[in-house]
């Protein structure tokens, strides 16, 4: 059978016979970008839910609870009566933040001294625990200068503004690269998608591979896989090309980097992530063992990836162990040119994708032609 013939029946195996396979390759993707979008189309987390304990119940304390719920990051949700109280509020939710003012909060203050106020937090999430400490720290300093320029002001006679400035000389200014809005959408949505893509090639892919052991027929190893690779992988770059554009114009995350370079790294990653999947796929005796075994992989994946969690952070054997993974020299590159316009170490991913690539393709053909020449021979038994 030729070379033509084979990628003929693959395609009437994907689009007849087989439309899953279909559904995995473009479903996958397109439908997590969709449904992920939808999810974090707010796109920032604000007006966080909080509880507040004011037992001084003073002009200064109450200063201080408007400028909590005037910031994006909070919304004043109820007033508690006790202590105990506020906590049970956090512990059953009704609250994510809660701030305790003391009972003597103006009162050392007055006096010349430094008061505290208690702020606390569910933990149980934390991406807002980290925005509202972080908020939490802001609108407490900012209330703080602002109270010393008061009493000073009201001190010396002197204006408030200038010695609002000699009180905090010193300020910063954020200033954020790449993601200015800090921006879930940006940091996660990609990285869900190439991980759906992904995922999408390792079933279709696998099935595919499956089904030529049911078949048996005597077609030369190297011409089989051959035709399934060429056709997977212009599947593949289709499927990628239709998330970018989905990406793009749907979603509104404009690409800043170059479309041949996104294109070459998506396509460098099809080549080495189709020969995984046709390696791991062959050393499966069915379809079923290797479903069952592939919805282990996605997950570890996506970490060792260093999408969320960064790859220096995982310790030097499991640094090394993520090298290892073809996701973790593609997902990142592709947040990178989109977002900042240009992947840090492009040619290294590049590189790096095209040698797991060979070695994958390599160990997948000893693989499968030594399947098929048991399974040819058990048959002529």
């Amino acid at each position: 059978m030729q070379l033509w013939q084979i990628m003929k029946r693959e395609f009437q195996q994907i689009f007849l016979e087989g439309p899953r396979r279909f559904v995995f390759l473009f479903g996958a993707a397109v439908g997590y970008l969709f449904i992920f979008g939808a999810l974090y189309s707010p796109n920032i987390v604000k007006y966080i839910p909080l509880i507040v304990y004011d037992e001084e119940q003073s002009p200064l304390s109450r200063a201080l609870i408007r400028d909590f719920d005037s910031s994006d990051s909070f919304r004043v949700t109820a007033y508690a009566a006790t202590q105990e109280e506020m906590q049970q509020a956090l512990a059953d939710k009704s609250a994510y933040a809660a701030i305790d003012i003391p009972r003597d909060f103006s009162r050392k203050i007055k006096q010349g001294g430094a008061s505290s106020l208690l702020f606390m937090v569910n933990g149980s999430n934390i991406v807002i625990t980290n925005i509202t400490s972080s908020a939490a720290q802001d609108i407490t300093a900012a209330f703080s200068d602002k109270v010393a320029a008061e009493r000073a002001a009201l001190r010396t006679g002197q204006n408030q503004e200038k010695l609002g400035k000699r009180l905090a000389p010193v300020s910063a200014h954020l200033r954020v690269l790449n993601n200015p809005t800090q921006g879930y959408m940006l940091f996660f949505l990609l990285g869900l998608a190439m991980a759906a893509f992904q995922q999408g090639i390792f079933f279709s892919v696998g099935a595919s591979v499956q089904a030529e052991y049911l078949k048996r027929e005597a077609i030369s190893w190297r011409s089989l896989l051959l035709g399934k690779f060429i056709t997977y992988w212009g599947l593949a770059m289709l499927s990628f090309l239709t998330v970018v554009l989905i990406a793009e114009f749907f979603w509104e995350i404009w690409l800043k980097g170059s479309m041949v370079q996104l294109l070459l790294l998506g396509g460098v990653f099809s080549f080495a992530f189709i020969a995984f999947s046709m390696l791991m796929s062959s050393l499966f005796h069915n379809e079923m063992q290797f479903v069952r075994a592939s919805i282990l992989y996605p997950v570890p994946a996506f970490i060792f990836a260093g999408y969320t969690w960064p790859q220096e952070s995982l310790g030097p054997v499991m640094h090394l162990v993520s090298y290892f993974f073809p996701m973790a020299w593609f997902s990142n590159a592709v947040r990178q040119i989109f977002t900042a316009g240009q992947a840090a170490h492009f040619t290294e991913n590049i590189a790096v994708l095209l040698l797991l690539g060979t070695g994958f393709v390599v160990l997948a053909s000893l693989v499968f032609r030594h399947r098929q020449k048991q399974l040819l021979a058990a048959d002529e038994k």
